[in-house]
């Protein structure tokens, strides 16, 4: 039976719990897009002094233990895949894409304002974003949409120690689906996905283990809410 949602309104649904325990209930999706955990076993903000606090907070737990092989199932579940992930995973993943989806592409995120956790190092200002497919859904979209790297600075909230920019999330929403389409992210994290989705008129489904972030994603996804109560209009 399908637990009940932590949060529901007409775009989106959160629900809090593991992934893998909720799948076999799921809708068909359109596409999965996804920040998986990097399996990062420790690191305490580096050169930045106000991010320190917040890693050594404990922000990184329930994010540090993490096997793709145990997760295959989610992410190959509909038929295009988008994927966050780090250097040392590229082999891993792209390995697993071209077996199951038949397809695979690597995009990056050029970060313009990355933390430098050493003097005596290259800073750390890529991610890396793999992309499968078994069928492509490309949408009539700009070419600028069409770039493997997206440049911008990273987001230096305290909402989540990996939040991406929803510039970022809200281009492959664009690009892979259509309005209306549903869009799944098993690791939602503080909802940036969901949030995308919905100001572009896609539905979506968050999962995430973690309550507090579940509480996070919801009041990111409230706010339309309480702009269409105020003004009766669609907040583009």
């Amino acid at each position: 039976m399908t637990p009940t949602p932590y949060f529901q309104d007409e775009f989106t649904t959160i629900y809090n719990c593991d992934c893998r325990d909720i799948l076999p209930q799921l809708p068909k999706v359109d596409l999965v897009l996804t920040d998986p955990p990097y399996g990062i076993k420790h690191t305490d903000g580096g050169g930045f002094p106000y991010t320190r606090a917040f890693y050594c907070e404990g922000a990184l737990e329930g994010m540090t233990d993490f096997h793709l092989q145990e997760y295959t199932a989610v992410l190959g579940c509909c038929d295009q895949l988008v994927a966050f992930h780090s250097r040392d995973q590229i082999i891993e993943y792209g390995q697993w894409i071209r077996a199951a989806f038949g397809n695979y592409d690597l995009h990056f995120w050029a970060k313009t304002n990355a933390i430098p956790f050493t003097h005596n190092t290259w800073k750390s200002d890529l991610e890396y974003i793999a992309l499968g497919w078994r069928e492509k859904h490309h949408q009539p979209v700009s070419q600028e949409l069409k770039n493997k790297a997206f440049i911008s600075g990273i987001e230096t909230g305290d909402l989540h120690p990996a939040q991406k920019p929803i510039e970022l999330m809200s281009k492959y929403v664009s690009v892979l689906t259509t309005e209306g389409q549903t869009i799944l992210d098993p690791f939602m994290g503080s909802g940036t996905t969901l949030r995308a989705a919905k100001d572009l008129g896609r539905k979506a489904i968050g999962i995430e283990i973690e309550e507090r972030y579940c509480e996070i994603a919801a009041n990111r996804l409230r706010q339309e809410v309480l702009f269409r109560e105020a003004t009766g209009q669609l907040r583009p």
